[in-house]
């Protein structure tokens, strides 16, 4: 067995400190009513779930021995730009996005882009529409459902009104 050093216990330590009071904020906040802890728990679940594995990585380097500790390599490879308009293509996404919402409102703007960028980009059809379905359930779920928030009035009802 190697032999633990006090640096790699500071780190666990923190670390399960940091998850602690994570977890004591997201209990504080569920006696709440929802409109006020839904971003508590929201990112506290999220923040959560990440001091579990940082957790687990200080833990693994501790036993390990690993002085300087290990750290997650989360990061992918640069991307190389797909075309030649390089951030236009982006900006052109971004503005088409915008205008979608301006004309056909916010909650049908997001599966339809969605899918549509998705399939833009040479993804199947079951994950177009699988993605596509799930972002419209999660905006849908926590805006519509929980929050209620008012969505301004689409173009293109008032059009045909």
């Amino acid at each position: 067995m190697k032999h633990i050093t006090w640096r790699a216990l500071e780190r666990t330590f923190f670390t399960f400190f940091v998850g602690l009071v994570l977890v004591s904020a997201m209990r504080v906040s569920w006696e709440w009513p929802v409109r006020a802890s839904i971003i508590v728990l929201v990112l506290g679940s999220c923040g959560v779930v990440l001091a579990l594995v940082q957790l687990i990585s200080d833990i693994r380097n501790a036993v390990e021995g690993n002085e300087k500790g290990q750290a997650l390599n989360l990061e992918l490879p640069a991307a190389e730009p797909l075309s030649r308009l390089g951030g236009v293509e982006i900006w052109a996404w971004i503005i088409g996005f915008l205008g979608l919402i301006q004309l056909t409102g916010f909650l049908y703007a997001i599966p339809f882009f969605t899918f549509s960028y998705i399939k833009f980009y040479s993804g199947g059809w079951l994950l177009s529409l699988a993605l596509a379905l799930f972002t419209w359930a999660f905006v849908f779920t926590l805006f519509d459902v929980l929050l209620h928030v008012p969505w301004p009035e689409p173009l293109l009802y008032s059009l045909f009104s």
